[in-house]
């Protein structure tokens, strides 16, 4: 073989090499001369700590694995500053090549978040928290807003609850933490679930702040106060338990119903054992792993952000409720094997419905 040959050869060869698509090993194909191992995802989250937050990790990782880019977790204690630092400093690292999924350290944040990535060139999905006038059609590189629907989540579990005491009765009410955004929805959603249930009494609704022994020392009380009370409505799972707890030491566990919200492990084993009629799987695989995947295929340019329809950059996602039907199910997936097996590479797999209430205002603000 001539020299002249081969060297044509090795030069088809690089060529071919330079501009063919890599294909994942979960089998994603990229576009044409991108190399996706040459991305890094940052994943953003309070701590490891807390067991959402932790889902959310493991969602984003294994949208990361799916994709073939690189990961990791960036820690901020619920910081600000820590947060915005750590998102620099990644940045400053790996350049035009960071990718961020962010579950930010508070509300205002979100906008310091989005501003930092815009001003960097880097995409990012914001996820639970979007400060008031912020929309992703404002930020070429803000891909989408990933938020859960409290006011469905707390009317469902709320109804659930009405519906386990026959529809009337007593109750009482656990408030999340006063000021939290969580909290206000979810306390909201109850009211509004009420206007369906004309029978139903609320004999009380006090703060336990998220703690499971402000609730329990609460619902002590309610137990000796309201003896014809026939069920309680908690804004999370760890007021729940601690309400349990209290009617157990009672003698009332099972007499007086209970609702819990967010689907962490010892709420769903609660719910497969009968001591809360219901709670709802809040799902950090779904919208962490989705999440990262619009600003994964943003990044890697198989996303055309521009092109979405501002309504779609503002998503509300799936989220499971879970009751004694279900719980084994939801444990083995979410629990047991930390995989519900889901498709990342599907992107409308997550929405469970647009932000309606602000989808005109997205419209407004690409305009």
């Amino acid at each position: 073989m001539s020299k002249k040959v081969l060297a044509t050869m090795l030069a088809a060869t690089m060529l071919m090499g330079a501009t063919a698509s890599t294909v994942s090993a979960a089998g994603f194909t990229a576009p044409e001369g991108v190399d996706p191992s040459e991305y890094h995802l940052a994943i953003c989250i309070h701590s490891m700590d807390n067991e959402y937050w932790a889902q959310e990790a493991k969602g984003a990782q294994l949208a990361a694995e799916y994709y073939g880019v690189e990961a990791d977790i960036l820690t901020c204690d619920s910081d600000d500053n820590k947060q915005i630092q750590g998102i620099k400093d990644y940045i400053a690292q790996y350049g035009d090549k960071a990718i961020f999924v962010v579950d930010p350290s508070s509300t205002a944040n979100t906008v310091n978040i989005a501003e930092t990535c815009e001003d960097a060139g880097v995409y990012v999905s914001i996820l639970a928290h979007r400060a008031e006038g912020l929309y992703p059609a404002d930020y070429p590189h803000f891909v989408a807003s990933l938020m859960l629907d409290d006011m469905a989540i707390g009317k469902a579990t709320a109804s659930a609850l009405f519906e386990a005491i026959g529809g009337e009765g007593q109750v009482a009410e656990l408030q999340g933490l006063l000021g939290d955004d969580s909290a206000t929805n979810r306390h909201a959603a109850f009211e509004e679930a009420l206007k369906d249930y004309p029978d139903i009494e609320v004999v009380d609704s006090q703060t336990a702040s998220w703690s499971q022994s402000d609730a329990m020392a609460l619902v002590e009380n309610w137990i000796v106060n309201y003896p014809d009370l026939k069920g309680i409505f908690s804004a999370n799972d760890t007021m729940a338990l601690g309400a349990v707890e209290a009617l157990k030491n009672a003698g009332k566990n099972g007499e007086i119903k209970v609702s819990g919200c967010d689907g962490i492990e010892a709420a769903l084993n609660a719910v497969k054992d009968g001591d809360l009629v219901i709670t709802n799987a809040n799902d950090g695989y779904c919208i962490a792993g989705y999440g990262a995947s619009y600003a994964i295929q943003a990044a890697l340019g198989s996303l055309d952000v521009e092109g979405m329809d501002p309504a779609e950059r503002l998503i509300f996602c799936k989220t499971t409720l879970v009751t004694a039907d279900n719980a084994d199910d939801i444990i083995s997936k979410f629990i047991e094997t930390q995989d519900p097996g889901y498709d990342y590479s599907d992107l409308s797999f997550c929405i469970d419905k647009y932000q309606e209430d602000t989808a005109e205002a997205a419209d407004e603000a690409a305009e």
